[in-house]
């Protein structure tokens, strides 16, 4: 479907992929929240990433009814809702990094405070960079403007590429830390990498939404 069909279909009534986002990138600033709280020892709330992660699935569910009641749709379905469920995974990965920090606090040491400090910056930009991309979109969608704004959007894109890549390093380096802690516990090492493997998951989800916006303008331009 290119511009000008898209244009055909009388651009009405919007998506609210945007309004999702922005409820799932609350769900992602309140895990960071509690990843900080976490890293200084203190105790973790999860309850509060749970019920942001559940105003996510209010709205969530009301657009896949939004969508599965529309006789025409002025993008392809079935890409609509892969990127609603991509979506949807990052504030449920969130969660689940939020009760898994509320189980257990080991013994970090500066280098992995710091380096846990950082993966968790790296996943709030990334998400943040994501909903101005999803929101630029919708917005353009509806004034008759994507074409130019395609540029900036594409911009934004490539750079939740990048930071997803930096997310990767780090990730790695952090599982080598933990690895050569031979002061911790097997189960305490054991519980680090699981939770550096749920926030990658995460930020991994992040730029699985981003190529689903990235195929939706190519679908349309």
């Amino acid at each position: 479907m290119n511009l000008r069909m898209l244009r055909g279909w009388g651009w009405q009534k919007p998506l609210r992929f945007n309004e999702h986002a922005r409820r799932v990138e609350e769900t992602v600033e309140e895990l960071g929240k509690q990843l900080r709280a976490w890293v200084r020892g203190e105790g973790v709330q999860a309850e509060g990433v749970s019920e942001r992660e559940h105003a996510a699935d209010i709205v969530k569910r009301e657009i896949r009814l939004q969508t599965a009641k529309a006789r025409r749709s002025p993008l392809p379905k079935d890409r609509l809702l892969e990127l609603l469920w991509h979506q949807d995974e990052i504030a449920d990965l969130s969660q689940d990094a939020a009760l898994l920090m509320a189980l257990r606090r080991p013994n970090l040491g500066l280098e992995l405070e710091d380096a846990f400090r950082a993966l968790g910056e790296i996943l709030s930009k990334t998400v943040h960079t994501y909903a101005q991309a999803i929101v630029s979109f919708e917005e353009a969608c509806l004034a008759g403007r994507l074409t130019e704004k395609a540029q900036d959007i594409s911009a934004q894109i490539d750079l939740v590429n990048r930071l997803e890549h930096e997310s990767d390093l780090l990730e790695r380096e952090i599982v080598a830390t933990v690895y050569k802690r031979e002061d911790l516990p097997a189960f305490d090492r054991y519980h680090l990498v699981q939770l550096v493997l749920l926030l990658g998951d995460t930020v991994d989800q992040v730029e699985n939404a981003a190529g689903d916006l990235a195929l939706l303008m190519a679908a349309v331009l």
